[in-house]
């Protein structure tokens, strides 16, 4: 593959608010090291520190194509550039596709929003809009925290952390030849070593399973619990109190899944039985039920 030889993967399926299909994916490289494997040989080896480095140079870019033009160069309105099709790749077995593939891909990276611009979702969690803001507040308060410092040579710090090279400040990473193929919006990010790496681990990890909790599956397991309590308290009658709390929970809960958004999609796979997850790994099923009655 795109990375070397994949051991594991995990990806959950998700929409955004408009219907648009995302996935979130960890991927588990066959022999890779561990973050902290990592950071000890490439303290004890500069040669192994160097390979690290231009491998994952290789594979993580944070820069545009040089000697190549911007799309927002188009002649169409500004409104329309990312709307417009790019058409099929560049063949590999073209005699051309070297000189095609650069402008081609620098195409992508602009129509695909993968150079970060300031807009409103930036902003969403502040009590500001950005036609409020100047330049300088939107640098300071944007939550995706770009413009990134810029990189000039990959490195180590003291503490592990792998600061891989950036050229432009605005790139989100991306693999040339996923963003090529694919001609949608990625952000590829490098599990290493040091505090960062881990951190970086438990954060991917929880963010890539948050989805799989669906509401059903909450709402089984509360109703697991309800019954078990009333099944251990069923010589204690039920106080007022108690019953209160109760038809609090219950008009919380469906209130909850009577406002969540969900998409076409997500209501169509879920009609189909289509999991909302693809993954090479087998998992034992747990029933909520007979796990909180054990």
């Amino acid at each position: 593959g795109v990375f070397g030889r994949v051991k594991h993967y995990y990806a959950v399926f998700e929409a955004q608010n408009r219907g648009s299909l995302h996935m979130h994916m960890l991927i588990w490289l066959e022999g890779a090291l561990s973050p902290k494997q990592i950071q000890e040989r490439a303290a004890e080896s500069e040669y192994f520190k160097q390979k690290l480095f231009a491998w994952l140079e290789s594979l993580i870019k944070q820069d545009l194509p040089p000697n190549t033009q911007s799309h927002s160069s188009s002649s169409l309105p500004q409104g329309e550039q990312k709307r417009c099709l790019l058409g099929r790749p560049p063949h590999p077995d073209d005699q051309s596709f070297s000189a095609r593939w650069p402008q081609y891909l620098r195409d992508v990276l602009d129509a695909s929003g993968q150079i970060h611009e300031h807009n409103d979702t930036c902003f969403k969690k502040t009590p500001f809009a950005k036609t409020s803001l100047d330049l300088q507040d939107q640098d300071r308060l944007c939550r995706f925290n770009y413009p990134l410092p810029l990189v000039p040579e990959s490195s180590i710090d003291e503490n592990g952390k792998i600061l891989l090279k950036r050229p432009n400040e605005n790139a989100v990473g991306y693999n040339p030849t996923i963003s090529g193929s694919f001609q949608c919006n990625t952000d590829i990010k490098f599990v290493g070593s040091g505090k960062l790496g881990m951190a970086l681990s438990i954060y991917m990890a929880n963010y890539t399973a948050k989805s799989t909790i669906d509401s059903a599956l909450i709402m089984s397991a509360l109703a697991a619990a309800m019954k078990s309590l009333e099944k251990s308290d069923a010589n204690s009658p039920i106080s007022h109190d108690d019953e209160r709390c109760r038809r609090l929970l219950l008009k919380t809960l469906n209130q909850i899944n009577g406002r969540r958004e969900l998409s076409g999609q997500q209501v169509a796979c879920a009609l189909l039985g289509i999991q909302n997850h693809v993954t090479n790994a087998h998992f034992t099923v747990y029933h909520w039920s007979k796990l909180l009655t054990w």
